[in-house]
C-alpha cells in the first residue's frame, strides 16, 4: 500500500509539472484603444477611408453630401475640416465605396463605384471610376474611366481599392460579377495603370472560387516587398456558409501573371491563427501594415451580437505577422451595444504606428455617422526610474514613464477611460491609474478598481505558479494580494508594506500604489530579467460587473501577458521619452540626421513618408549621423532595431 501511495504522489507531481511547463511567451503587438480620441469625421456619412498625406495631414473620404466627399485634419484626427464634395453623380446614379491612395510622386487618387438606381436601363452601368488631385487635394479632376460592368444589380461591380508597386505601376482591385450573368458567382478583378491613374488596362481575374462570391478586396504589399496580399471576404470555406476574412496572394515578381487564385490554392487562406466558430461572420475586411512590418486587419462581425443581421454587426480588429498570416489579439474598438452597429469599416496606420479605426456607426436601419478612434500598438510596457509620494494625487513634479502617465489605455469596453503607467526605484515598483467613472462604487463587496498581475520570475506558464503575483486595488482603499501556487491563486494577507492611496472625485478616481520588490521575491530592481504583466479594469454598476483587460491575455496564464521592462537608472539622463514612447534622440542640421541612443542600435532602416525603403545600416552603435537623400527632404520614417530586442519607430518632418 505504501509503495502504491508513493507512485500516486509521483504521478500527481509529474502531472502538475507537465501542466506548468514554461511556454513560449506571447509574440506580437496588442492594441490599446484610447476612447477619449473618439471623434466624428462625417455626419452623416458612410464607407470611410483614411490616409496620412506626405505633408503630415490626414485625408478622409466617404459617401457624404450626396456624392464623394473629403475632409482634412492637421492634428492627427483631433479635429476635422468641414466635409467638401469633390465629385457628384449624374441623375439616377449613386457614387459609393470610395478608396484613396497618395502615390509616391504626391498625386492623390480617389476611386469610387457608380451604382445606378432602379429601375435599371442599359444607358446607366455599374462601374469603377477615379478622380485625381495633383495639388495635394485642393482641386480634383473629372472622373477617369477604369471599368464598366452590366446595368443590373445582379451583374454589377463593386468596391475599388488601390495599390502602388515599387515600379510605379498602380493597381485597382474590385469585386466583379459581370462575367457570371447566369449565376450568383463573383470574382476579384484588377486593372493596371502605368500613367498615374489616367488610363487603365482591361481587367484580369486574381481570385475566384467556383460557385461562390469572393468580395470586397483590399490589397497590401508586404514590408519586404516580396508578396502582394489581398484580403477578401470568402463565403466558400467548407462547412461554414458565411463570409470569412481571407487572403489571396502572389509574389511581386509574378504580379498575377500566372493566373488567379482558385478555391483550392495554397495561396488562399483564412487570416486567423485560430479560426472562429463556424457561425461567426468576418466580412468586409480591410488590411494595412505597421512601419515595422506587422499587419493589421479589420472586419464586421456578428460575434457577441443579438442578431445575424448585418445591421447589428460590430467592428473587430486583429493583428497579423509580417507575412499577413496568423491574425490574433482581437479587439472591438467601439464595443457597441446592440442598439448600434459599426459596419463598412476600415483602418489606417498613421504617424509612427498609431492605428485609426473608422466605422459607419448608427442604429440599425438608420443613417450612419463616420466615427474614428485611435489605438496604440504595444509589445512591451516599460518603467523609468523615479520616486513619488503615494497619496493618490498627481502633482507636477511627478515624472512618470510617459506623458500624462498614459502608457496603457483602457475603456473601450467599460466606456470609462482609464490610463495606467509605471515607475520604480530601489525599493518599490510604482503603479498609477486614472479612471473616468461617473458612478464610482466603493461601498460593497464588488467595488470598482484595478487588478495588476506580474510574472516576476518569467514563469511564462499556463496557470498561476510561484513567481506570479496579483494585486487588486479597490476603490475603498484596500488591497487584495494573491500569489500563484500550484495552479491556483492563494490569498496572502501580508499587505502592510504595500503603499496604496486612492483619491476619489465626483467623476473620476486616481490610484497610486507602491509594491515592495521584496514582496515579489526581489532584493533589488531586476534589470535585464524578463518580466510580464497583466492589467484588468473592474467597473461595477448596479446590476453588472464589467472587466476589461489586454487583448489575448488570460489572467491565469502568464505566457499570454505583456512583456515588462525596467529602464536602467543610469540611462535616464540620456533618455527623452516622447509621445511615441521613444527613448532615442534625433535632430537634423544642414540635411544631416544625428541620432543618439541609450541602447545599442543593431539596425537602422530609413523609409520615405510613403513607406519606400531608402537605406539600411547594421550595427549602428549608440551615436550615428547620416546625410538625408535630397528627394526625401519633406520627411522620413526611421525604424530602429535595438540590441535589447525593442523596435522603435520615429517620423521626422522637415
Amino acid at each position: 500500500m505504501k509503495k502504491i501511495s508513493i507512485i500516486i504522489i509521483i504521478a500527481i507531481a509529474f502531472t502538475i509539472s507537465s501542466f506548468t511547463q514554461e511556454l513560449t511567451p506571447y509574440q506580437g503587438s496588442r492594441i490599446f484603444w484610447d476612447i477619449n480620441s473618439q471623434t466624428t469625421v462625417f455626419q452623416p456619412g458612410n464607407y470611410a477611408r483614411m490616409i496620412e498625406l506626405q505633408d503630415g495631414r490626414l485625408l478622409a473620404v466617404a459617401e457624404a453630401l450626396g456624392g464623394i466627399s473629403i475632409t482634412f485634419s492637421s492634428n492627427k484626427g483631433n479635429t476635422w475640416t468641414s466635409p467638401r464634395l469633390i465629385t457628384s453623380p449624374p441623375n439616377k446614379v449613386f457614387y459609393a465605396v470610395p478608396d484613396v491612395i497618395q502615390l509616391s510622386d504626391g498625386i492623390i487618387l480617389i476611386g469610387f463605384n457608380p451604382r445606378p438606381h432602379a429601375p435599371y436601363s442599359p444607358d446607366r452601368l455599374f462601374g469603377i471610376r477615379v478622380v485625381r488631385s495633383t495639388d495635394n487635394g485642393e482641386t480634383w479632376s473629372d472622373p477617369y474611366f477604369i471599368f464598366d460592368a452590366h446595368y443590373t444589380f445582379d451583374n454589377g461591380c463593386w468596391e475599388p481599392a488601390f495599390l502602388e508597386l515599387p515600379s510605379g505601376e498602380v493597381q485597382c482591385y474590385f469585386a466583379n460579377e459581370s462575367e457570371y450573368t447566369n449565376s450568383n458567382e463573383q470574382n476579384i478583378s484588377m486593372c493596371r495603370s502605368f500613367d498615374k491613374g489616367i488610363t487603365w488596362s482591361t481587367p484580369i481575374i486574381v481570385s475566384f472560387r467556383q460557385g461562390y462570391r469572393d468580395g470586397m478586396p483590399v490589397p497590401l504589399l508586404l514590408k519586404d516587398q516580396s508578396e502582394i496580399v489581398v484580403i477578401i471576404e470568402d463565403n466558400g470555406w467548407p462547412g461554414r456558409g458565411n463570409f470569412v476574412a481571407t487572403t489571396v496572394r502572389t509574389t511581386l515578381e509574378d504580379n498575377w501573371t500566372k493566373g488567379y487564385v482558385d478555391g483550392n490554392s495554397s495561396k488562399r487562406s483564412m487570416i486567423f491563427q485560430i479560426p472562429p466558430p463556424t457561425n461567426i461572420v468576418s466580412a468586409a475586411p480591410y488590411i494595412r501594415k505597421f512601419p515595422w512590418g506587422e499587419t493589421i486587419a479589420s472586419y464586421q462581425s456578428n460575434e457577441n451580437r443579438i442578431s445575424n443581421d448585418l445591421q447589428y454587426f460590430d467592428m473587430y480588429v486583429v493583428i497579423g505577422d509580417e507575412r499577413a498570416r496568423n491574425f490574433k489579439a482581437k479587439s472591438a474598438p467601439f464595443s457597441l451595444g446592440n442598439d448600434k452597429h459599426a459596419i463598412w469599416n476600415s483602418i489606417s496606420v498613421i504617424d509612427t504606428g498609431i492605428i485609426v479605426a473608422l466605422g459607419s456607426i448608427g442604429p440599425p436601419y438608420k443613417s450612419n455617422d463616420v466615427v474614428m478612434m485611435k489605438g496604440y500598438p504595444l509589445r512591451q510596457a516599460k518603467a523609468n526610474y523615479g520616486v513619488i509620494n503615494v497619496d493618490g494625487t498627481k502633482s507636477l513634479d511627478e515624472k512618470w514613464t510617459t506623458s500624462n502617465a498614459s502608457q496603457l489605455y483602457f475603456g473601450h469596453i467599460t466606456k470609462n477611460k482609464a490610463t495606467v503607467d509605471f515607475l520604480y526605484d530601489e525599493k518599490y515598483l510604482y503603479l498609477t491609474s486614472q479612471i473616468i467613472d461617473r458612478n464610482i462604487i466603493n461601498t460593497g463587496l464588488d467595488n470598482d478598481g484595478i487588478r495588476f498581475m506580474i510574472d516576476a520570475d518569467n514563469i511564462s506558464g499556463s496557470m498561476p505558479e510561484t513567481g506570479m503575483y496579483s494585486f487588486f486595488f479597490d476603490t475603498n482603499g484596500t488591497v487584495k494580494f494573491q500569489r500563484g501556487n500550484h495552479g491556483i491563486w492563494t490569498t496572502d494577507n501580508n499587505v502592510s508594506e504595500i503603499l496604496y492611496a486612492v483619491d476619489i472625485k465626483s467623476f473620476y478616481y486616481n490610484i497610486e500604489a507602491a509594491i515592495p520588490w521584496s514582496l515579489i521575491g526581489k532584493s533589488a530592481p531586476p534589470f535585464g530579467e524578463r518580466m510580464a504583466i497583466a492589467i484588468e479594469i473592474v467597473n461595477k454598476e448596479e446590476y453588472t460587473l464589467t472587466k476589461e483587460g489586454i487583448a489575448d491575455v488570460d489572467n491565469n496564464a502568464s505566457w499570454t501577458w505583456l512583456e515588462f521592462q525596467l529602464i536602467p537608472r543610469q540611462s535616464n539622463k540620456n533618455i527623452c521619452v516622447n509621445e511615441d514612447n521613444s527613448v532615442i534622440k534625433t535632430f537634423v542640421n544642414n540635411n544631416i540626421l544625428y541620432i543618439n541612443s541609450p541602447v545599442m542600435i543593431k539596425e537602422l532602416s530609413l523609409f520615405s513618408l510613403e513607406g519606400k525603403l531608402i537605406d539600411k545600416k547594421k550595427e549602428v552603435g549608440l551615436n550615428f549621423h547620416i546625410p538625408i537623400p535630397i528627394p526625401f527632404y519633406k520627411g522620413i520614417v526611421l525604424m530602429f532595431s535595438l540590441e535589447n530586442g525593442e523596435i522603435i519607430n520615429k517620423k521626422i518632418l522637415f
